[in-house]
Formats: structure tokens, C-alpha cells, sequence
């Protein structure tokens, strides 16, 4: 059911367009001229959506809510206000506002159209209603598409790797590097985390894509079930065919392979997908026609799963992620493999207990070390002591393994195994994890890699702020006082990481000052003249993660930006709503270890 929207604007000329504009859309507008009457029929009518001008009294700071029959239903009611520039003082931040000066009414009416689509598919907009804005790790691509396609939407949805077009809810193109059509399509589709921007409006492209979104999505989904190595692979023509002649297919490959450095050039020289070519690879393998050589590093990079790295960043630099574990009364999940953070701010939200968390066993560390050590030295990257025994139990196992590693072969009886205690949490960890295995790619060794950890790690600014205190009260970090008197004044705590523990830095009053602030406390720790790289990592907040990004790249010269979610250890203790963002400033001579391999 399409949502139904009150217009409530004394600007006759506006109040007309929005209403005319939005029913053309096919939805239900209703105009209201005044306070009184708009109130009335908000009361009456109990729409979805309400579009207001700010000065009117009783719905400038949302005041309609608070005799609105039906307020206490489960179905969760927008207010958007029309105001003019620093209009939006003082206003909740669970309010949309809206800038009107200069804006046509064809780009008002867009503007509101994105929140009704949005209401529609489960997307929240920008805080400017440019964009809808979202993760994948909590709304899939492909369940993303299927809600498009009903709500019969034109746009483009972009990701991290590419963009998908749309007119009238079916898809009409794609783009994924140098793939395109259904090609791309597919490849997109085995994205599983990262933000998501949708864009509307007719874009003007010739269809290329012919299939209907449910066989497209179909298409897609078969393609998943093909497990895809490493794309840094590089595959080898061992033997040209014997008697037994290849399929056209196959003979165009092995035509195609002799001019590629990696699978991942072979799989863009091809118009096949993805999936299909690997098929025939695999194929081939099996014939003894052809070989994969998986790369290899001499050092592997170890962490822990509140490193919080987008999974993406994990497989390209071949990342091993121990989980710590989140327990739910008797119920105890491994964090990233019994449950992800869709599910779990979910049964967050319906517990009646709050979870605990556990670090991973020193025999888990032992194991992994154990599978490793032949092939290769190992540095693990490990979570603040001060938080968690995840580095204890990592350091265990390690000592023990120093003695009892017994089935080494004779090269490999001199091993280097070093344990990282970084001072810091969640995307903290997992950037250092990260510049770990970039280290690593540059053959760098365990104790020199290990000695630029430990260097760059007080160097790492991480600021974060939480929607609500509950969870730091739940999880012991502050008392029930301190939340209590900060609940009634609107009080947003900024929080940081000092030697391993997280403190109080700053606090503000209303949220909508947090994200500004937290940038201004940033450009406190470095020079914003010199390059950055910057993480933002946020609890089912992609809105708010958002506004901070934007926040961040205005202000900073960005060098490399890390969008990523809070997974369940460190949501347990943030709570969803939490936004962080972390900076670091590079000396001159750290570039060229860190930044990433080509």
C-alpha cells in the first residue's frame, strides 16, 4: 500500500505543485492551507507522511505527534518540515528538514517523492532528501532491487563497486568496473556489505538489459552458488588440448589467458559472467588443460571480528577474521559467522536480555595458527586488552605453539609469530589489520611490520557517538545516573579511545550538533591541510554515517575512505544508532607501506 502524505503550506503556489506533483506519482495527496486544519486531518486521517512548513505552529518542532490518535501505533509516522536556512536549529533529529530557498517545485515534489519511495522499500533519505540512503549488510542488493521493482521506481542505485539503472522498476543497465548489462548485474550482486546510495529520476539510458527483474534476480542468484577464488590468482595454460577439442567457449579463454596478469583481468576480458567463466576454469583445471596460483604472502594477517573490516576488504587482502562470540541467554553466536549485524540489531531490539560477549578460546587461536604456520610467518591484530582477553588468549596459543608447532618441515623451524595488542577497537583494529596485510604484500616481515603497528596505533583519532545511553548502561560503561540526566537534557555523549579504554571526550546537546562537532575535534588532532585516511563505521545508522562522510570530505583532503557497519561484539555495547569516525595522518614515509597494492 502506497503511503498517504498531508501537505500542510500556507503557500498556495507550493501547497498546489506538491499535491498536483505527488498525485500524478499516484499517490493520495492531501493540501491543507492553516495549523488548525492540517491538525485535523493529521488526527483524522493518521497519514503516513507529513510535509509541514516549519513556521506553523504545532508542527515546527513536531509537536503534532504529541496528539496524534494514533502515534502509539507500530507504524512509524515522517514529519518533514519546509523551512529556510538555520530553520533547523533546535529541531529533533528524527525530523526531516528541508531547505526550500532556490528550489523549483518540480525538485520540492522529487525531493518528497525519495521519502515516500523510501517508506516504501525500507530506505531512510539524506539529511538534505537527496539520496536514500542505506547498507547492504541490512538491506540486500537483491532484496533491495525486488522492492525497487515494485514500487515501479526510475533511478540509479549505486554501490561501492557500480551502479544499477532503473525505469519503471525494471532494470535496464548496469556497470561493475569494466562489466556491463547482466554481467555486471551479477557481479554486483555478491556485494554483501557497504552503503548504497538511490538516486531518482529518469535516467535516460537505452536498455541493454532485457530480462525481466524477476529472472534477473533468479539469474543473479544461481550466480552466487559458484564459489569465486582469489582474483588475484593468475592462471597458467599448462598444456595445449589434446584429442579432445574444446567448446568454443572454452577455446576463446584459453585464448584470452595468455594476455592476463590476474583472474581478475580474465574475468573482465570476457562478455560471460563471472560465475560461468569460473565454471569453465574450474573445467579446464580438471582436464590438466590449465592452473590457478593462488598468490602467495609470506606473512599472514590475523585479527579478530571486532576489527569490524568491510568483508570485501577482508577477501581482497586475505584477511582471517577469529570471531568473538555474542550470547543470548543460553544461545551463544559466533560474531560474522552464526549471525550478522541484520539479525542481530533485530534480536537486539526484541531480547528481553542483553547480550554478553566472549572472546574466542586460546585453542581457536591455537588451531588457526596451527593451519597457517606451515606456509607462512603470522602477525595477529587484536582488540584493546583493557576491552577484552581476545589478545591474552591470542598470546597463549601463541607460546604454546612456539613449542609445540611439531610438524613443521626443516625450512620452516625458524617461525615468526607476533601478537598486536593495538590500544584501540573496531575499525581502529581493522584498519591496522588492514595496513598489516599491505605490509605484507610488500614482503615487509613479521617484526617490522609489527614495529609499524605499534607506531602508527596512538596515532589512530577515533570518535564515536551513541543514540542512546542504555547500552553503555547495560554494558557497565557509564551509570544509570549520569544516562538519566543526559536523557532529560538531550545530552549526546562523544566518546574516544584513550590507551586502550574508552573515555568521555565532548558532549553536546542535540544530535543534530554531534557529527559537526565530532569533525571539529578531528581537525583538532591533525593538520586538515595534510592527507588523511578516514573510516566511517556506524550501528544500522547509514543516514547518520552519511552526514558524517560528507562532513569529513569537506573539511579533510581525503586520501582513502573505509564506509563500514559495527558488527555484533561492539553493537552490544553501542547500541544501534552509533556513528564513529577515525582519521589518520601518515608521515611521509608510511604512504608507500599502507597504501593500497595495485
Amino acid at each position: 500500500m502506497r503511503p498517504a502524505v498531508l501537505i500542510v503550506d500556507p503557500d498556495d503556489s507550493r501547497r498546489h505543485a506538491l499535491s498536483e506533483g505527488l498525485a500524478a506519482h499516484g499517490y493520495e495527496a492531501v493540501p491543507a492551507m492553516t495549523s488548525a486544519e492540517g491538525l485535523k486531518f493529521a488526527r483524522g486521517l493518521g497519514p503516513s507522511v507529513i510535509v509541514a512548513s516549519a513556521e506553523l505552529f504545532g508542527f515546527g518542532q513536531g509537536e503534532v505527534f504529541d496528539s496524534f490518535a494514533v502515534r502509539e501505533s507500530s507504524v512509524k509516522r515522517t514529519l518533514v518540515l519546509l523551512g529556510e536556512p538555520g530553520d533547523e536549529t533546535g529541531v529533533p533529529e528524527d525530523i526531516l528538514f528541508l531547505s526550500v530557498r532556490g528550489l523549483s517545485h518540480d525538485e520540492l515534489t522529487r525531493r518528497i517523492r525519495l521519502v515516500l519511495v523510501g517508506r516504501e522499500i525500507g530506505v531512510e533519505a539524506d539529511t538534505e532528501l537527496g539520496s536514500l540512503v542505506g547498507e547492504l549488510a541490512l538491506t540486500p542488493l537483491l532484496e533491495l532491487v525486488r522492492a525497487l521493482h515494485r514500487c515501479l521506481a526510475s533511478g540509479r542505485l549505486e554501490i561501492e563497486g557500480g551502479s544499477i539503472m532503473l525505469e519503471r522498476g525494471e532494470v535496464i543497465a548496469a556497470r561493475a568496473g569494466r562489466a556491463t548489462g547482466v554481467k555486471a548485474f551479477c557481479r554486483l550482486s555478491g556485494q554483501v556489505a557497504g552503503p548504497f546510495h538511490i538516486y531518482l529520476g529518469s535516467t535516460g539510458l537505452a536498455n541493454e538489459i532485457e530480462l525481466a527483474v524477476p529472472d534477473l534476480v533468479l539469474q543473479a542468484i544461481e550466480e552466487l552458488q559458484v564459489e569465486q577464488p582469489d582474483l588475484r590468482s593468475r592462471v597458467r595454460i599448462l598444456t595445449p588440448p589434446g584429442e579432445e577439442e574444446p567448446s568454443q567457449l572454452q577455446e576463446t579463454l584459453l585464448e584470452v589467458i595468455e594476455g592476463c596478469n590476474s583472474l581478475r583481468d580474465l574475468l573482465d576480458a570476457l562478455p560471460a559472467t563471472d560465475g560461468r567463466i569460473v565454471q569453465m576454469l574450474r573445467s579446464l583445471q580438471e582436464r590438466g588443460w590449465v592452473r590457478v596460483d593462488r598468490p602467495q604472502v609470506a606473512v599472514a594477517v590475523v585479527t579478530d571480528s571486532t576489527a569490524d573490516l568491510p568483508p570485501e576488504l577482508v577477501r581482497s587482502h586475505d584477511i582471517l577474521v577469529v570471531p568473538l562470540a555474542v550470547i543470548f541467554g543460553k544461545d551463544t553466536l559466533r560474531d560474522g559467522v552464526d549471525i550478522k549485524p541484520r539479525d542481530f540489531y533485530q534480536l537486539l531490539a526484541s531480547s528481553d536480555d542483553h547480550p554478553q560477549t566472549q572472546p574466542p578460546p586460546e585453542p581457536e587461536f591455537y588451531e588457526n595458527y596451527y593451519n597457517l604456520i606451515a606456509d607462512q610467518d603470522i602477525i595477529s591484530v587484536h582488540i584493546s586488552g583493557r576491552m577484552s582477553e581476545t589478545a591474552n588468549h591470542a598470546r597463549a596459543a601463541a607460546m604454546r605453539g612456539s613449542r609445540s608447532f611439531d610438524h613443521l618441515p626443516p625450512e620452516r623451524q625458524d617461525i615468526a609469530l607476533e601478537v598486536v595488542d593495538t590500544q584501540t577497537v573496531s575499525i581502529g583494529v581493522g584498519l591496522l589489520a588492514l595496513f598489516a596485510a599491505r605490509m605484507a604484500q610488500r614482503e615487509l616481515k613479521v617484526f617490522a611490520i609489527a614495529q609499524r603497528l605499534r607506531a602508527i596505533a596512538p596515532r589512530l583519532h577515533m570518535l564515536f557517538a551513541v543514540d542512546t545511553f542504555d547500552y553503555l548502561v547495560k554494558g557497565g560503561r557509564i551509570g544509570k545516573a549520569r544516562a538519566t540526566v543526559g536523557k532529560l537534557l538531550g545530552i549526546k555523549p562523544i566518546l574516544g579511545v584513550t590507551k586502550g579504554e574508552v573515555t568521555a571526550v565532548d558532549r553536546v546537546r542535540g544530535g543534530r550538533q554531534v557529527h559537526p562537532r565530532i569533525v571539529d575535534l578531528l581537525a583538532k588532532a591533525v593538520d586538515p591541510k595534510r592527507p588523511v585516511i578516514v573510516a566511517v563505521a556506524h550501528a544500522r545508522a547509514p543516514v547518520w554515517a552519511d552526514r558524517l562522510r560528507v562532513l569529513i570530505e569537506q573539511r579533510f583532503d581525503v586520501r582513502e575512505m573505509i564506509l563500514t557497519d559495527i558488527g555484533p561484539v561492539v553493537g552490544t555495547h553501542t547500541g544501534p544508532g552509533c556513528v564513529g569516525g577515525l582519521i589518520f595522518q601518515p608521515e611521509e614515509d608510511e604512504w608507500p607501506l599502507i597504501e593500497p597494492v595495485e
